[in-house]
């Protein structure tokens, strides 16, 4: 019944491939904000934006049929647009928007935001040009295309307007699920461009026609602090800060090293990387600068602890930006940007660790199981691979786990021929193999239906969400 691999690793020599006696670069900085920070300040600007429409008297127009028909369509305008900045706040990479939620939840929380941003904006356009078609009576279906027709061609930032809820519109159908998983990630990520676009052109609506513009300087003053706020971090972090960086550090291919077939460890130097602040477990993307590569930029984390001499990317077979990357030749300059991610020894809660590993995932921790401070036996990890062929770093990892006393276990094989109670990620495995994993701090790191097992498991045996460490990134 046994086709699983368990081994267990105590002893040997080093836990470095390369060199000796690595150098530790600067940590980075740590913020004092929490969740609920974030929350008060998103509720805050909510109730302040509510407040300012009670000011300028729109609850008086709740006293007919049309006059409620306006207010939905100038609530969802405000609150659309809010939706909206907020998103684009949460994907600015700001160092502190990254470390109170994380980079996936950055994203599943943009995405939520977003998708209301859209179908706010969407009822706006409706309910606004119902409101004012009407004649006193819910108009029908061709009165309101004829409305927003007149409104696009004749109304000043009608054009814009239209053209803006448009590209939202595609925006949200390219971002839906089933229709991610037919685009690349270039091409995904070339129309998702689009909603800064569409913001823009919103923002000019706003100034043409909107009555908190118009009407009110400090409502007006008020939104234009609200778009500074969310694009100051976004030019900051997701294009000043990159850039700078890479003109101080000049990131290049050092070496390209093929650690099994199909997956490749890609090795970066630069200028200073002494100076450049990072943690084991973090990612960067990586975009080539060549003529078909420089517009490209793709995840991947940091598989070796920092060292301040290279930074070291292993990248799996799995689509044209990784393939791609596996070919570069060494010497070829690169655009770093980040670290990004909170997968790190930061958020860690106990002196305890178990690391658990699906496939091409053991790269952050494979970082992580080389520096983070843990006493002998108070370290572990669990790397579940469909094959013997299919393991990574396996000399690495024993070296490693025999250097720091860290236990190690390969755990290889199909799934689908254990029995249930025989499966090593379940909660009755998981209990079995580590009888004190109520008492460790779990990073995981894998495919989604991996994490999203090992999740189950690990609630089924009580451990909390403060003990429990991932990140995915699926786009």
């Amino acid at each position: 019944m046994a086709v699983s691999v368990l081994t267990r690793r105590t002893e040997g020599k080093s836990s470095r491939a390369q060199g000796s006696g690595p150098v530790t670069p600067p940590l980075p900085r740590r913020w004092s904000l929490t969740p609920f920070d974030l929350q008060l300040l998103i509720g805050g600007v909510a109730v302040l934006i509510g407040g300012m429409w009670v000011r300028h008297g729109g609850a008086s127009l709740l006293s007919d049929q049309v006059g409620v028909i306006a207010v939905i369509g100038q609530l969802t305008a405000l609150y659309g647009t809010f939706l909206a900045l907020v998103g684009i706040l949460l994907l600015s990479r700001a160092p502190w928007i990254d470390q109170v939620v994380g980079s996936d939840e950055a994203a599943r929380l943009h995405r939520l935001s977003g998708f209301a941003a859209v179908w706010l904006l969407v009822a706006h356009a409706l309910a606004s040009t119902a409101a004012l078609v009407s004649d006193g009576g819910i108009p029908s279906v061709v009165q309101i295309w004829n409305g927003i027709v007149d409104f696009t061609l004749n109304q000043e930032g009608g054009l814009g307007a239209t053209v803006a809820i448009a590209l939202f519109i595609l925006v949200a159908v390219v971002s839906i699920r089933a229709a991610r998983a037919r685009l690349s990630y270039e091409t995904w990520y070339g129309i998702h461009l689009y909603v800064y676009i569409a913001v823009a052109l919103g923002f000019l609506h706003q100034l043409a026609i909107g009555s908190d513009f118009i009407d009110d300087a400090l409502a007006r003053n008020t939104w234009i602090a609200l778009y500074l706020i969310a694009f100051i971090p976004l030019l900051i972090y997701r294009f000043g800060e990159p850039l700078v960086r890479n003109l101080r550090h000049r990131y290049y291919v050092d070496e390209v090293v093929m650690e099994r077939p199909g997956v490749a460890s890609i090795w970066i130097s630069g200028s200073a990387l002494e100076k450049l602040p990072m943690r084991a477990g973090q990612w960067f993307g990586i975009r080539l600068l060549t003529s078909d590569g420089w517009w490209r930029s793709n995840p991947y984390s940091l598989s070796a602890g920092p060292d301040a001499r290279r930074l070291r990317f292993t990248v799996e077979a799995l689509g044209d930006g990784s393939r791609r990357l596996q070919r570069v030749k060494p010497g070829t300059r690169v655009f770093l940007e980040g670290p990004y991610g909170v997968l790190t020894g930061a958020v860690r809660t106990r002196e305890k660790v178990l690391l658990i590993a699906g496939g091409i995932g053991i790269t952050p921790l494979r970082a992580l199981l080389e520096v983070l401070p843990a006493r002998r036996g108070d370290l572990a990890l669990l790397y579940r691979a469909g094959s013997k062929d299919d393991l990574v770093f396996k000399q690495e990892l024993t070296r490693i786990g025999d250097a720091r006393g860290a236990r190690v276990d390969f755990v290889t094989g199909s799934r689908d021929k254990y029995a249930f109670s025989d499966d090593p990620l379940s909660a009755g495995g998981l209990q079995a193999a580590y009888r004190d994993i109520t008492d460790r701090d779990v990073y995981l790191c894998g495919s989604p239906r991996m994490m999203e097992r090992v999740e189950e498991s690990l609630n089924e045996l009580g451990l909390p969400k403060s003990q429990i460490h991932l990140e995915r990134f699926s786009w």
